[in-house]
């Protein structure tokens, strides 16, 4: 398999990105998860079944006997409990399992084979939010005796596949679990992941027969993985998740010049949002605060209509009149553009298009506003601690979200959640996003998303992201590799679906 970086945590609940989230999800099970073959379904991992009671607030959650973890320890609901508190402990890092702290109060055991979670209201997106691979049960007698899970050589799951050995930021292997407890799963006898982060050599590999599938979002752009498809004649096809990746640049407004917004929102309104779909294609739209033509973002009609989107088809605005719309900004901060704001620092990676995306949004910047901006292009797992401790001046890097719902896009990037690397706080964008998330009609919550989207564009928008794109993901995968639907099935988003418990090789 082709993987885009290593992992930069083997803990699920430290875990942020799609890299840790392939190579760790294979060792681990949920409590509930997506059907591989119809992903659009929720059924259970761990749990043989549940009950939902109390109008919705208490799930009850019956786990399957007998089963073990690696170590040949019993796994009961003492885990599974332990492991859903866990994954919301105050003061902890948990990037993505943190998304769950919206809606979830506690879990207890009821006896060993049963857990009750209690809910703070109503949640539609609960149950789906618990579905996603980052949502693992983990060892609690591990973790009780001070083991660090993080760490390779103390991994011990539950799932389909064990860790095998590793060469640590260039491949590592996980073969077969062969007590696992669903009957004849997993198919395959091992998977290794590569990370290749060149393009060249990631098509000299698939070309050669070396690999055999990509994980969701890799260092091959769509039209490199097109002409892989048509240079290997009939060996592989291409499956596409949905618009769920919304890339950005941002700063920590905690230290200057970006406590001020109107800078950052000067430097959004020169972004020129034209050039950069231009420059993408067609797989990318343009960068707005919610996802652009969801069914709470806006469409790219009513963009068209805003300041910073000056160019694009169906604007009345020219991108000219958004740089003096930003320079204007930048005087009245008392950054007079373009030597007084000095020469400015972007911390960055080179995974998939961030080393053309920054390029270009930095050459933006010095032919728009005259800023000079240097970039410190470095690894994931250090982009990511520079992100987490806030020690960056200007970063570049994005989310993809798990589900189609604001409780996670706007909850991780704006909320509560800690993917706000920015440290932006507004008191009644967050009184708003509560509002929404007890709200139960879907048109009143448009509206009320609708008002918070609001608070962050124009001219005085207080959005403490320039989201440049929005895109969805891509796979090559050989048609060697069947399921019970026949061939591989695409999913909607990279963040489900990543055990591969249920995937072979056909017959050569």
């Amino acid at each position: 398999m082709l993987a885009f970086a290593p992992p930069e945590a083997w803990d699920p609940h430290q875990a942020g990105n799609l890299s840790a989230n392939a190579a760790a999800s294979p060792l681990y099970n949920q409590v509930v998860e997506y059907d591989p073959i119809r992903p659009d379904q929720i059924i259970g991992d761990l749990a043989g079944s549940w009950d939902l009671e109390d109008a919705g607030t208490t799930y009850i959650f019956h786990i399957i006997e007998g089963i073990k973890w690696q170590d040949g320890e019993a796994l009961d609901a003492d885990d599974v409990a332990f492991s859903i508190n866990r994954m919301i402990e105050e003061g902890a890092n948990r990037p993505r399992t943190g998304l769950l702290r919206a809606s979830l109060e506690r879990a207890e055991v009821v006896d060993s084979t049963t857990v009750k979670v209690t809910l703070k209201n109503p949640s539609a997106s609960f149950i789906r939010f618990l579905a996603v691979d980052f949502m693992k049960v983990v060892p609690k007698h591990l973790i009780d005796a001070g083991t660090d899970i993080n760490l390779w050589d103390n991994i011990v799951g539950s799932g389909p596949f064990m860790k095998s050995e590793q060469r640590p930021g260039d491949r590592f292997t996980h073969e077969r679990n062969p007590d696992y407890f669903k009957d004849g799963l997993p198919y395959w006898d091992a998977m290794t992941a590569f990370n290749i982060t060149d393009p060249g050599t990631a098509a000299a590999a698939f070309l050669g027969g070396r690999l055999d599938m990509a994980y969701t979002g890799t260092s091959i752009q769509i039209d490199d993985a097109n002409k892989i498809v048509e240079d290997a004649g009939d060996k592989f096809e291409i499956f596409f998740t949905d618009q769920t990746l919304g890339l950005h640049m941002f700063a920590n407004v905690e230290k200057e010049p970006w406590d001020d917004l109107r800078v950052i929102n000067a430097l959004r309104l020169a972004t020129d949002q034209d050039e950069m779909q231009k420059t993408f294609g067609d797989a990318f739209t343009y960068g707005a605060p919610f996802p652009t033509g969801s069914w709470y973002g806006r469409t790219p009609e009513e963009l068209a209509e805003l300041p910073g989107y000056g160019g694009i088809p169906g604007s009345t605005r020219t991108k000219e009149e958004d740089i003096a719309d930003a320079k204007a900004l930048l005087a009245q901060a008392g950054y007079d553009p373009p030597s007084t704001l000095g020469k400015r620092t972007l911390l960055a990676t080179s995974v998939t298009i961030e080393s053309d995306r920054t390029q270009l949004w930095v050459a933006q910047m010095r032919r728009n506003l005259g800023v000079e901006i240097e970039i410190n292009t470095v690894d994931v797992p250090t982009a990511i601690g520079g992100f987490t401790s806030g020690s960056y001046d200007l970063a570049a890097w994005g989310y993809a979200y798990n589900i189609p719902d604001p409780d996670d896009w706007v909850n991780a990037i704006y909320g509560p959640g800690t993917r706000n690397y920015t440290r932006w706080q507004d008191e009644r964008f967050l009184e708003l996003f509560d509002q929404q998330t007890k709200e139960q009609d879907r048109v009143r919550r448009a509206a009320i998303l609708r008002e918070m989207e609001d608070i962050l564009v124009g001219v005085n928008g207080q959005d403490p992201y320039i989201t440049t794109n929005w895109s969805g993901g891509h796979q090559i995968v050989g048609k060697h590799i069947r399921t019970e639907a026949g061939g591989y099935v695409a999913k909607p988003s990279g963040q489900i679906v990543n055990k591969n418990e249920h995937m072979w090789f056909a017959e050569q």
